[in-house]
């Protein structure tokens, strides 16, 4: 049996992290390595490297993993992958543990009637499964069934989705609390693709946009970022929050939670307004541009300062900055692909980020906006339809309710909604913790409990499984192979995950061999006739890449040509969309416009430029009404530095946590002073939803109006013991606002009270 050979001491000794910009290559795993012992490399017992991806966040960063004698090693990022530049971060150094949890699931398992659960074979599951699945087709139809996958893996959303479709559903759904899909589907909207890449190399102004939401710097963006703090680019963070990312800027805006839609809005109208914008490109490129000009003429910076709390000529500043240093403007918005949380009004502030870029002329000019690179040749749906597996599969939905987001799987909100309405009798959960990341459904275990048939493909035994009828186990990335993952950056790369270790104290399977599985027991084993292995070397062949030098390698840039950057602008009018006929249809405006949060802090900021900021945020907080009556402030979340956003957190992750009161809610330190409320204190977050007692985290580094509770904490299953009980689970407190259009769940939409007993 491979045993965990890290302990929590030595673990913390090798990972002296405090946030993302720390990293570390693993402290050994062996003595030879780690403890004494003969000095020289003839000293270093033989090792086996094997390379992997780890999934701790969306970025995927490639590293090599070192065993010795069948025990894991060190682990150092690899250098030809962009995002890891050579090491590692905290989080996923951390993440490795998981694997070597006592809280595993080991074995298939089913619900009893007294809701405890028996373990069971895998051939009694499959056919279980099968037998309760073919009973509500016949009865419903295949759209009576849908599966909610973590898209962190590529592996979980080919394989979660073609299962589907061989059953004849269409009806799969990506766990979006991970993931930026609104964000995605509005960038599609202005620009024809899901993403784009900031050219910090080259850049004369950076502007870190809500990257505290998405708080997860990969060591290669933190490295772009140290590069160009040391070459005198100015950055300025325009956030709510002065997250781990943002403490490399030179300058913070802080921001009404919610409220960067106005600054930026009113940012575009003053580069419009005084002619300050590049018209040519703008000409030559966009559709609409007339009719959005149009829309936002009241959108100055007098207009945008109470609503933000940003002095009006602060926001003229940031505009003649941006007009300064165009085309060569760099904006990263919510940090890449990664995402918490979302506003009513965060794809607006997507498209308007485009918009900003467009008004700059920074797309594909040097230190501006790179579009992305074309991987499409050598997707997961090309590789299985060069082997004839894919015309047969005709899916039957439920209907595009969301149909801004439905081209990426969006939503698993929307799927939840389906449920609660009987639509959806049947429902999978791969890897995603749905009872978690959707807590602000507060019925939602009453949903799930209702279905005929609800099967949780689990590492642990989380909130969600815990209300499932079959437990499935799925091993851990560690001992997983995986599709490929490609990256854009400067060059495009692509990463492979190969198994690095095997447990030997349990069944647990890869997603790949249960789906394949589930399949064959339900009579479409035909749609999986080809192995995991084949189609990730299909797809890497047509890109020019060999599967075997992929295996040894892990990582590999792609050179001489194999894929381009996008060239054109794959909307429907074939140019930079400023207004969108798509939105109109959903129901939404055509053209980013203001649309006010559904929430916001009773405190009002009197700004005014004779008053410190001490003053001005004790103001803020007397202003709600006297300290007789209770204010309210906006509750925001996000990921951090360490704490992933799977669902999966180690003991060592939640010692640096716990250690640095990462756990806590964040207070304005006036605010608090104001409140009566020190550092470390206990006490008490809540409002008419939920209410919770968390210690309090004093700082300067978040604005008056608002408080913030991590994402990560807060599990509340006793069989997960590396859920720890810390924190609070920050989407409990928010009702189920789901953004029309786009299908994503609102999650940043919640106000409370803070409180502390006797103060």
């Amino acid at each position: 049996m491979l045993r965990r050979s890290l302990t929590r001491r030595r673990f913390l000794r090798g990972c002296a992290a405090t946030g993302a910009a720390a990293v570390c290559v693993g402290a050994s795993a062996v003595p030879a390595f780690a403890e004494g012992g003969d000095i020289g490399w003839t000293a270093r017992p033989e090792s086996q490297q094997v390379h992997t991806v780890c999934p701790a966040c969306p970025n995927g960063c490639s590293f090599t993993a070192y065993v010795v004698d069948e025990e894991l090693g060190k682990v150092i990022g690899d250098g030809t992958d962009p995002q890891a530049a050579g090491t590692l971060c905290a989080r996923g150094y951390g993440y490795t543990q998981s694997a070597f949890s006592d809280a595993r699931v080991k074995n298939p398992m089913r619900r009893k009637d007294d809701g405890s659960y028996q373990t069971i074979s895998w051939d009694e599951a499959l056919s279980e499964i099968s037998d309760a699945l073919r009973a509500i087709m016949d009865a419903s139809g295949p759209e009576a069934v849908a599966l909610i996958y973590d898209g962190l893996s590529a592996t979980n959303a080919a394989y979660g989705t073609r299962f589907m479709a061989a059953l004849g559903s269409g009806n799969a759904y990506v766990d979006d609390v991970t993931l930026n899909v609104n964000k995605q589907a509005a960038y599609t909207q202005a620009i024809g693709v899901d993403s784009y890449v900031p050219d910090f190399a080259h850049a004369e102004l950076i502007l870190l946009i809500d990257s505290s939401y998405a708080d997860i710097a990969t060591p290669g963006l933190v490295s772009q970022l140290q590069a160009a703090r040391a070459a005198g680019t100015p950055i300025i963070a325009i956030d709510a929050r002065l997250g781990t990312l943002a403490s490399f800027a030179d300058e913070w805006i802080g921001v009404n939670p919610g409220s960067e839609l106005a600054l930026l809005l009113a940012v575009c109208n003053e580069m419009i307004r005084s002619n300050r914008y590049d018209e040519a490109f703008v000409a030559a490129n966009t559709s609409g541009f007339a009719t959005w000009a149009a829309s936002i003429t009241e959108c100055t910076t007098q207009w945008a300062e109470p609503i933000t709390g940003v002095e009006s000529f602060r926001i003229d500043q940031l505009a003649s900055k941006i007009i300064a240093a165009a085309p060569h403007v760099a904006i990263e918005y919510e940090n890449g692909r990664v995402g918490a949380g979302s506003f009513s009004n965060s794809s607006e502030t997507a498209r308007c980020v485009c918009l900003l870029n467009t008004l700059a002329g920074a797309w594909g000019a040097p230190g501006g906006a790179l579009m992305p690179y074309d991987f499409s040749a050598g997707s997961f749906d090309a590789a299985v339809g060069s082997l004839g597996q894919g015309a047969s599969l005709q899916t039957a939905g439920l209907g595009a309710t969301f149909p801004l987001g439905r081209a990426f799987g969006a939503s698993a909100a929307n799927a939840l909604t389906l449920a609660r309405s009987g639509a959806i009798r049947a429902l999978f959960s791969v890897d995603a913790n749905i009872a978690y990341d959707y807590a602000s459904i507060q019925d939602l275990p009453d949903v799930l409990e209702r279905m005929d048939l609800f099967v949780s493909l689990s590492q642990q035994m989380t909130e969600t499984a815990l209300l499932a009828d079959y437990i499935l186990p799925v091993s851990s990335y560690l001992e997983s192979a995986s599709l490929p993952l490609f990256t854009s950056a400067a060059t495009p790369v692509v990463a492979l995950a190969n198994p690095v270790i095997a447990i030997d104290d349990g069944t647990a399977l890869s997603v790949d061999a249960i789906m394949e599985g589930l399949a064959q027991a339900c009579g479409v084993g035909e749609a999986f006739s080809f192995t995991l292995e084949e189609a990730a070397g299909l797809q890497l062949a047509a890109l020019g890449l060999d599967l075997a030098g992929m295996q040894t390698g892990g990582s590999a840039e792609l050179a001489g040509g194999a894929v381009k950057r996008v060239s054109q602008w794959k909307t429907p009018t074939g140019k930079i969309q400023c207004a969108s006929q798509a939105c109109e249809d959903a129901g939404l405006p055509a053209t980013p416009v203001w649309v006010p949060t559904l929430e916001t802090s009773t405190i009002q900021a009197f700004i005014s430029s004779d008053m410190n900021a001490s003053q001005q945020d004790i103001t803020a907080v007397l202003s709600a009404g006297g300290m007789g009556e209770r204010p309210t402030f906006h509750l925001i979340t996000g990921q951090q530095s360490v704490i992933g956003s799977v669902g999966y957190d180690t003991p060592e992750l939640a010692d640096i946590a716990k250690t640095y009161g990462l756990d806590g809610v964040w207070v304005n330190a006036q605010v608090a002073h104001a409140l009566g409320i020190s550092q470390g204190d206990e006490v008490y977050v809540g409002n008419d939803v939920a209410t919770a007692k968390v210690h309090a985290f004093v700082t300067q580094r978040i604005v008056p109006t608002a408080v913030y509770l991590p994402a990560g904490f807060g599990h509340t299953s006793k069989k997960q013991s590396d859920s720890f009980e810390m924190g609070a689970n920050p989407i409990r407190f928010s009702d189920a606002v789901i953004e029309g259009g786009y299908g994503t769940l609102c999650t940043q939409e919640a106000c409370v009270w803070l409180w502390k007993e006797g103060a």
